[in-house]
């Protein structure tokens, strides 16, 4: 599904690993070892040498907007004067989808936050919020989601329920995720597989 093949940028020198088709990979190792520039990389917001592949199909050249990923980190970016409804809408409307009222629910009730589809972001609490980001990416149908410790910020319950979640989209949706984190249960939580970056280069 994900191949990375020579990719040297930023810090990074040299990376070379496949991603298997509906698998959570994490990705681990201190800070600064070169993880969020992996990610960017991959979705297109840095340049970088050596070849990306999603799908079979060379990346190398395509913009953001092109690519068959996205990228959720703890800026969760929803558009605070649209309600939950209408970010994902919106979501939709950017990736080229139908305008799906019912997905959209489905999506969000997967979420548990279905009750929530009118508010605004600044209504909903922390969790919710990132649930709600969680859905807007994946509304589009990406074929992988990129995922920044998008939940370091957030008190215990809330992660733990967030595990769960993530853990229902792999059940429903075959998502390939790869996933950026610091914390051992959570890698064990979610990961089938795992890199390790260190300055710079793969060493596991």
């Amino acid at each position: 599904m994900l191949s990375v093949n020579n990719l040297s940028c930023g810090i990074l020198q040299e990376i070379d690993f496949s991603v298997e088709y509906g698998t959570c990979t994490a990705v681990s190792g201190p800070s600064g070892s070169g993880k969020t520039t992996l990610l960017n990389a991959i979705v297109g917001n840095i340049a970088y040498t050596g070849s990306i592949t999603i799908g079979g199909k060379c990346m190398d050249t395509q913009p953001v907007w092109h690519r068959p990923c996205r990228y959720l980190n703890q800026r969760l970016y929803l558009f605070p004067y649209l309600s939950i409804d209408n970010n994902l809408r919106l979501a939709q409307y950017a990736a080229g989808k139908p305008q799906d009222r019912e997905k959209r629910a489905a999506l969000l009730a997967l979420m548990e936050i279905g009750h929530l589809a009118k508010r605004y972001p600044g209504q909903i609490s922390g969790g919710e919020q990132q649930r709600a980001a969680l859905a807007r990416a994946l509304i589009g149908e990406p074929g992988i989601l990129l995922l920044d410790e998008p939940f370091s910020s957030l008190d215990w319950p809330v992660r733990l329920r967030l595990w769960k979640v993530i853990q229902e989209i792999q059940a429903h949706l075959s998502v390939t995720l790869l996933l950026v984190s610091h914390e051992p249960r959570e890698i064990e939580a979610l990961a089938q597989n795992q890199l390790t970056l260190s300055e710079g280069r793969l060493v596991l």
